[in-house]
């Protein structure tokens, strides 16, 4: 193996796209994020109504 010198490190361009995997875990993530905020701002809204169901 040879090794590569300084000069041509420099020269390396590396890949740095957003791939559809990427953008997909993103996606994921933000529609996880949105739907934890809506259940929790569901429940105060009822618990603060006082709508909420009898136990029996």
């Amino acid at each position: 193996m040879d090794k590569v010198l300084d000069k041509e490190l420099d020269k390396i361009i590396g890949g740095s796209s957003v791939s559809g995997t990427l953008l997909n875990a993103f996606t994921t993530i933000i529609k996880f994020i949105y739907e934890v905020g809506e259940g929790i701002g569901s429940s105060l809204r009822r618990i603060g109504e006082g709508d909420l169901c009898p136990l029996k």
